[in-house]
């Protein structure tokens, strides 16, 4: 049985990237991917692409370039409107910020024992968000959820149980420790790839309390190709972790599975076809 399309887009910082998707017996089709350049703020190239591109009646995430601000721990178990309390208060005097305010996000599972669980909070800049919601919305789009930045890519790579994501961010490396589709741990280190090297042994370090595996593998997308072939080294280390298996029809002919933004744009698509949270 085929399911209903659903539209996922990215926000680079030179480009916009949608793709259309459905699933049929299991396999995820994707049929579409329209890019555009990007010429003026979020909020604009945003309400722009939708008016252009969007779709109504099909379900929409959106996912947009930005400092990744996250952190994981582990808590007593507490009841939902618990934890929303709990991480409104930690997420604004962790990640506060008088110039740029941030909207704060949690996702919790159960933790190491009955009594325990796990958190993750995300803090992502409010005006952004708010354009970027804006621009779907008018266009009277369905939007499901806005992602941070780079999470897409858990879903792209098969949520595993433990994989390392190393991505350009401002000019420097971001060097995360996934679990599934949870981040537990990250450091932004200079683009040097001795530096992603300790990074890598750090943010594991830093994971282990939390019961996480050693890595799998690791990707690197995102970069240009000398610094590709560079970090090299990272993935002769841990091993490479490929993207999940696609079927390209029509126009997804034109999915770049080299381009961060086609792929970010192609694991929030996986997600909203499966749980769609």
């Amino acid at each position: 049985m085929k399911t209903n399309s659903v539209m996922a887009i990215a926000i680079g910082h030179d480009e916009i990237v949608g793709v259309k998707a459905y699933k049929i017996e299991g396999t995820i089709v994707l049929e579409d991917v329209i890019v555009q350049k990007r010429h003026s703020d979020i909020g604009t190239d945003m309400k722009e692409f939708f008016d252009y591109y969007g779709e109504t009646g099909i379900s929409i995430g959106c996912v947009f370039t930005s400092p990744l601000q996250s952190v994981y721990m582990e808590t007593p178990m507490m009841h939902k409107i618990d934890q929303y309390l709990f991480a409104q208060r930690e997420g604004k005097r962790i990640f506060q910020n008088e110039e740029f305010p941030n909207a704060i996000d949690f996702a919790s599972r159960p933790g190491t024992t009955e009594e325990l669980m796990f958190i993750l909070i995300v803090a992502l800049e409010r005006k952004r968000l708010k354009q970027v919601a804006r621009g779907v919305q008018q266009g009277g789009g369905d939007l499901r959820v806005i992602d941070y930045w780079p999470a897409p890519l858990a879903f792209s790579r098969g949520r595993e149980s433990s994989m390392l994501c190393i991505t350009p961010e401002e000019g420097k490396v971001r060097v995360s420790l996934w679990n599934y589709k949870f981040c537990t741990a990250h450091t932004l280190v200079p683009l040097d790839v001795n530096k992603v090297l300790e990074a890598c042994k750090r943010v594991y370090e830093d994971s282990k309390q939390y019961h996480v595996p050693y890595p799998k593998g690791a990707i690197v997308v995102g970069f240009d190709e000398m610094k590709t072939k560079e970090f090299e080294l990272i993935l002769e280390t841990y091993g490479t972790i490929d993207q999940v298996p696609l079927h390209t029809v029509d126009k997804g002919e034109g999915y770049n599975p080299q381009n961060i933004n086609h792929e970010m744009a192609w694991g929030l698509a996986i997600r909203l076809l499966g749980d769609g949270k």
